[in-house]
C-alpha cells in the first residue's frame, strides 16, 4: 500500500512538473503556463525547471511520510495481538482442606449432597454401611449431575442417565453406559471410558464429628481456563506465522 501511494504522488507531482514549459526562444520570452492561453509578462528562464524540480520533491517527501505512518500502523497491530501470552502460564497444583458446612449426621447412608469448593464440583455422600466419600459430582461420560438421582448402591454410585457405575472408594469404573437400551451403548463409543473423579475427605475436630473437610485443589479452575485460552489463541496465531 505504502509503495503504491508513493507511486502515485510521484506521478502527480511528474504532472505538476509537466504543466511548466519554457516558451520557445528561452532568452526572448517569458514563462508561458500550458494550457492557460496568457503568457506572463516576465519570468525567469530557470523557474520551469525550479518548479518542476520542488513539486518532485514534495511528491517523495509525502511518499515517505506516509510509508512510515503505515509501518507503525502494522508494528501497533502486531504488538496489541500478541499481548495476552500471560494466558499460556503453567498453572501449578494447591491443594488446601476445605470445609463443606455438611457434618456427617447431615447425610443420610446412601444420601448424596453437592457443593462447589474454589471452583471444584464434589458430591459428598455416605454408602450403604454410613462410611462418608467425596466424588466429582459430574459424570465422566457427558458431564451429567451424579446429585441428580444418582444411586448409591453398597460402595457403587449409578449415573441417572446412561447407567454407568463407579465405586466411590478408588473411582474405578464398572459399567460403561448400560442403558438405556441401545441408545446408552452407542452414546458411551463416543465418549473414551474414564474413571471417576475421587477426593479425600476428613471430619474436622480433634475427636472428629465436626465438618466434613475435603482435599480440593484450588488451583484447578484457574488451570482449566488456561488451557483453554491457550487453545484459543493457538488456532489464532501469531502475525509472524508461529503459534503462542
Amino acid at each position: 500500500m505504502a509503495v503504491a501511494g508513493a507511486a502515485a504522488s510521484i506521478f502527480a507531482g511528474s504532472r505538476i512538473a509537466e504543466s511548466f514549459v519554457a516558451a520557445p526562444g528561452a532568452l526572448a520570452r517569458p514563462v508561458a503556463l500550458r494550457g492557460s492561453g496568457v503568457a506572463p509578462a516576465a519570468a525567469d528562464p530557470a523557474g520551469a525547471s525550479n518548479m518542476g524540480a520542488f513539486a518532485v520533491a514534495a511528491a517523495l517527501g509525502g511518499a515517505a511520510a506516509f510509508g512510515a505512518a503505515a509501518a507503525r500502523s502494522r508494528a501497533s497491530g502486531r504488538q496489541a495481538k500478541t499481548a495476552a501470552r500471560y494466558t499460556t502460564q503453567v498453572i501449578l497444583p494447591s491443594l488446601a482442606w476445605i470445609r463443606t458446612g455438611l457434618k456427617k449426621a447431615d447425610i443420610d447412608p446412601c444420601g448424596l449432597k453437592a457443593v462447589t469448593l474454589a471452583g471444584n464440583d464434589v458430591l459428598v455422600g455416605r454408602t450403604e454401611a454410613g462410611k462418608l466419600f467425596t466424588v466429582g459430582n459430574l459424570c465422566p461420560h457427558i458431564g451429567t449431575p451424579m446429585s441428580e438421582g444418582a444411586d448409591v448402591i453398597g460402595d457403587v454410585i449409578v449415573c441417572p442417565l446412561h447407567g454407568s457405575s463407579f465405586k466411590v472408594t478408588t473411582g474405578e469404573l464398572l459399567d460403561w453406559c448400560v442403558s438405556p437400551p441401545i441408545i446408552g451403548p452407542l452414546t458411551g463409543l463416543l465418549i473414551e471410558k474414564k474413571n471417576m473423579l475421587i477426593f479425600e475427605c476428613r471430619e474436622s475436630g480433634i475427636f472428629g464429628g465436626g465438618d466434613i473437610e475435603v482435599l480440593v485443589d484450588t488451583n484447578a479452575k484457574k488451570a482449566y481456563e488456561a488451557d483453554y485460552w491457550k487453545g484459543l489463541l493457538d488456532a489464532q496465531g501469531k502475525d509472524d506465522g508461529s503459534f503462542y
